[in-house]
């Protein structure tokens, strides 16, 4: 019966989709695109739908299809048949952004990936100048996080082209580099190197080996994750395939199961976690609220909860920039501690990752609440080791909380 349900579910989220997607296309006025060769199911019409759009109705047709799923997840919430994972055992309500908000800055951490990134080679002296510049115009003071993470998607975006067409000379151990471009650039990187080779193991390796700078390596493993979460078939996918974060006719990642074990166990323990947490960055993106992603995120393996929390809380701090008060304020989640401290510890790395990126801006927070001063003063301590290591770790705290 569970599987009929579920099943039942799909149906009706691809017929939602396939309703909005035929919406759209009338209110363009694009009649007879859908041929019948390109369609073998709803879904398939929909993708081919959404191929058609552009612009601000292409948009809309993203953010519909990513509603339309959410009101249908709703629904089977309500009837015992939603996702598995623990449930929060107290108050939800007070990171709880609302869906018009979320959707809207959802669509604009893509837009903004998407205008930095480019559908060709760049050479290696305008990689330089436009990573520089993007960190640039992000400063002045006050400096705050909402500037940061506009920069920070502007690079990745660019760097996610680099791994799609990487040039002979371009290497991420360049002096030129301002080192407070690295790690983002190395996690767009790494994302684009895996959506370009196809997830394949062996020729990441060498590639990453060969290309990134040493101190930096980490993080290019963590943006495998991000592609592992968003060629999962569902409708985050479909999503981002009619935002053109991806093609719409994109293969199908490794074997899900067990957290794509089988995928994983190729790598070591160090890079499995990172490699986690980059997919936990995608599941704070892809589920309507936090506490959805963290349940969603414990219905995993036990071992990968730590970092897909993490992740999902670095990606949800990023999101909601412009709340980051309120968010660390009221961190202390209802769910069991050391779920509750990897998300904070999430939340703290971001503010750390922030610094790095645009420095002083950790410096000038002013907090207000008791929590959010507590945090903010262990994000200070960890810059302040970054800067003396001279790199920050990748994705993890050097004295997380427990």
């Amino acid at each position: 019966m569970s599987d009929i349900v579920e099943s039942a579910g799909d149906l009706v989220k691809s017929v939602g989709k396939f309703s909005l997607a035929m919406s759209l296309l009338a209110a363009r006025q694009i009649t007879g695109l859908v041929r019948p060769k390109e369609a073998s199911s709803v879904d398939d019409v929909t993708r081919a739908a959404g191929g058609h759009m552009s612009g601000v109705v292409r948009t809309a047709f993203a953010v519909g299809t990513n509603m339309q799923s959410g009101l249908v997840d709703a629904a089977f919430n309500a009837v015992g048949m939603g996702a598995k994972g623990l449930t929060p055992a107290g108050d939800t309500s007070k990171l709880v952004i609302p869906l018009p908000t979320m959707a809207s800055r959802r669509v604009a951490g893509v837009k903004t990936v998407a205008s930095g990134a480019v559908d060709h080679g760049v050479p290696q002296t305008e990689l330089v100048q436009k990573l520089t510049q993007y960190q640039v115009e992000q400063q002045g003071r006050p400096i705050d996080a909402a500037k940061a993470v506009i920069g920070l998607w502007k690079s990745e975006g660019l760097a996610t082209s680099i791994g799609k067409h990487l040039l002979p000379e371009n290497s991420w151990a360049d002096s030129r580099f301002p080192r407070e471009v690295l790690p983002i650039a190395h996690v767009g990187f790494g994302s684009g190197s895996t959506e370009e080779m196809v997830f394949d193991v062996a020729k990441l390796n060498a590639l990453f080996t060969a290309t990134c700078a040493p101190n930096y390596l980490g993080f290019a493993y963590e943006g495998i994750g991000a592609i592992l979460r968003i060629y999962e078939r569902g409708f985050f996918k479909v999503m981002s395939g009619a935002l053109g974060l991806i093609r719409l006719d994109a293969p199908d990642g490794p074997d899900p199961k067990n957290l794509f074990a089988d995928y994983l166990k190729q790598f070591p323990p160090d890079q499995q976690r990172l490699i986690v947490h980059g997919y936990g960055r995608l599941v704070a993106f892809s589920n309507l609220n936090i506490y959805k992603a963290i349940q969603e995120a414990t219905s995993f393996p036990t071992e990968r909860w730590e970092g897909t929390v993490h992740g999902a809380a670095f990606a949800f701090a990023m999101m909601n920039s412009a709340d980051m008060p309120n968010v660390l304020e009221n961190s202390a989640i209802p769910f069991d501690r050391p779920i509750r401290a990897a998300f904070q510890n999430g939340l703290i790395y971001s503010q750390v990752f922030f610094d790095w990126y645009l420095p002083g801006l950790l410096e000038d927070w002013q907090p207000k609440g008791p929590l959010e001063a507590e945090l903010i003063d262990h994000a200070r301590r960890e810059a302040a080791a970054a800067r003396k290591r001279g790199y920050p770790l990748a994705m993890r705290l050097e004295n997380p909380r427990s």
